[in-house]
């Protein structure tokens, strides 16, 4: 058994601050203090990862923008081969997450057309429906109301079901997986690699009947592209699906929940909403910007010895650059730890940058703008009922329960 890969400039480097990580536990989404700690005084520290290796922690905007943005810094490097890792254990080595150019530019492309914001606006009257829908629910439901299994979840549950092709209807199984994907301390490691095989077995399973059964859905294009077009290896395919799942579900539903309880929290936000819906999709914008979801960020490798944030940087170093901790840089954003609704300019990092930008940005703007919009016409006494419980041990934070009243 090894112990920890070295770190061949840990002699040379020793008089870099080193931080905690992760960072403890909070309930909450309201701005850590270590971050601001850490961009004040050590915009560039040493951590050492779950899996042992040890990496750099970015946390300024113009840094974390950098490394997002700049080739040098791959994805591809973090995830494959014998480089540093986040974990001890690899997921998903095949997907668009881990690819860098032209690998990335050629699996981006194959999904690029149904996640533009002009096929976004086009769902936005259907989204609204679903939105009425699942709010006709809760106004049914006994109060109080956990507005995470009747709502933050189903919402996008379905759109990126009906979008891709696949069922609604194991929301359970899907909330474990994709908690399981986001896992830094939650359950071990063994229980990620069980958690990813069984989400990619129930996707080849999904993937075996659009096969016999194509329909007008991204999965049967996927497939197309695999077999018909041999753009996609049957792994990439696979990791491809889970990814898109995943993603257009587990973290969209996790940053409605954060929205709503970040509003709740404070009273007068909720009433501001209320009282001018026109304000909304700004909004939308400033919570994503506020709310402190994300305690890590996918790693990357440098592929070159470079200065960042006044540390020599060399080549095989692993960066962790952090897009929340960004978000609340002080020579970016006017009283960055102040939430306000209003804020405009707002050139947040919340959905990433460069070409790793999220894909689905535009859909989860929709979906976030449509479902404030109408939980506040529907619902404008809305209030907290009991304090929400809160998910741990993952890389983002959100709430697990959410009960409202009314």
């Amino acid at each position: 058994m090894t112990g920890p890969t070295p770190d061949p400039a840990s002699e040379t480097r020793t008089s870099v601050p080193t931080a905690v990580f992760p960072l403890p536990h909070r309930d909450g989404l309201d701005p850590l203090p270590e971050f601001a700690t850490l961009r004040r005084d050590a915009p560039c520290a040493r951590i050492r990862l779950p899996s042992g290796d040890p990496a750099w922690l970015v946390t300024r905007y113009a840094d974390v923008r950098l490394v997002l943005g700049d080739p040098r810094f791959s994805r591809t490097r973090a995830t494959r081969g014998t480089g540093p890792r986040m974990a001890a254990v690899p997921t998903l080595a095949d997907s668009i997450l881990a690819a860098d150019p032209p690998v990335h530019t050629r699996l981006r492309k194959l999904v690029a057309a149904a996640f533009t914001a002009r096929r976004a606006e086009a769902m936005r009257a259907d989204i609204a429906r679903l939105v009425a829908d699942l709010l006709d629910t809760v106004t049914a439901h006994d109060r109080p109301a956990d507005l995470v299994t009747l709502f933050t979840r189903p919402l996008p549950l379905a759109v990126i079901c009906d979008l891709l092709g696949t069922p609604r209807d194991d929301g359970d199984r899907l909330d474990a997986w994709c908690d399981a994907l986001r896992s830094l301390t939650a359950i071990p490691d063994a229980a990620v690699t069980h958690a990813v095989g069984e989400m990619t077995g129930y996707m080849g399973t999904l993937i075996a009947d659009k096969r016999r059964h194509p329909a007008n859905d991204m999965l049967s294009v996927l497939i197309a592209a695999r077999d018909d077009e041999d753009r996609l290896t049957e792994e990439e395919l696979l990791s491809f699906c889970v990814v898109l799942l995943a993603g257009g579900y587990g973290t969209t539903a996790d940053r409605l929940s954060g929205m709503i309880h970040l509003l709740l929290d404070v009273p007068d936000r909720y009433r501001h909403l209320v009282d001018h819906p026109d304000r909304i999709p700004t909004a939308t914008e400033e919570l994503l910007r506020y709310a402190q979801t994300n305690v890590q960020a996918n790693l990357r490798v440098a592929t070159e010895a470079m200065t960042l944030a006044g540390v020599d940087i060399v080549e095989g170093d692993a960066v962790m650059a952090v897009n929340s901790a960004a978000n609340h840089d002080e020579s970016v954003f006017d009283t960055p730890d102040h939430l306000d609704l209003a804020r405009t300019p707002n050139p947040h990092l919340s959905f990433g940058h460069g070409v790793h930008h999220c894909v689905g940005a535009q859909l989860a703007r929709v979906q976030l703008q449509e479902a404030l919009t109408a939980l506040t016409r529907r619902f404008p006494t809305l209030r907290p009922a009991a304090p929400p419980t809160w998910k741990t041990g993952l890389k983002t934070r959100a709430p697990g329960t959410l009960p409202v009243t009314w």
